[in-house]
């Protein structure tokens, strides 16, 4: 129970980056295209930034088919995104996939998923965090484990 606690203290601070996201995305790249689904697919050196968060990629796709289930994916070898919290700490971290839904909040990081702040560092085949409910699960791959090196000096404790 102690080692949940302390990943959820170093979690919650990693995660509410959101928080400092704004309601546009920019993004550059080689190439976007508007696929006749309505989805908007930008390809080559993808650089999206929302509020205090980047997102650097191969490819990013925008589904926006379905008005009720909008969602951004994006590929690379690896992403790497970098992020700011709420208590101003910066954060960075990369995975292979990555898939946010705005509207449930939930971020998946897949394959090689990492993260870090502080020197402290969550890695996993997949790293699951909603905005909204500040949860986050590290699952392992089969016959693998999840990792995480903390220090516990590091770790803020959050205000009563």
């Amino acid at each position: 129970m102690k080692g949940y606690l302390i990943i959820l203290f170093f979690i919650t601070g990693t995660a509410n980056a959101s928080e400092a996201t704004s309601n546009k995305y920019t993004i550059d790249s080689d190439n976007q295209l508007i696929l006749s689904n309505g989805n908007i697919k930008a390809v080559g050196h993808v650089h999206a930034v929302s509020g205090d968060m980047t997102i650097d990629a191969e490819e990013a796709i925008y589904h926006r088919e379905n008005p009720n289930d909008t969602y951004i994916t994006a590929t690379g070898n690896p992403i790497k995104y970098n992020g700011i919290t709420e208590d101003g700490k910066p954060f960075s971290g990369n995975s292979k996939k990555l898939k946010y839904t705005p509207e449930t909040g939930e971020v998946i990081l897949t394959d090689e998923a990492f993260v870090q702040q502080n020197g402290n560092t969550l890695s996993a085949e997949v790293i699951t965090y909603n905005t909204i409910t500040k949860k986050m699960i590290a699952s392992a791959a089969p016959g693998k484990r999840v990792r995480s090196v903390i220090y516990p000096e590091k770790v803020s404790q959050k205000k009563k």
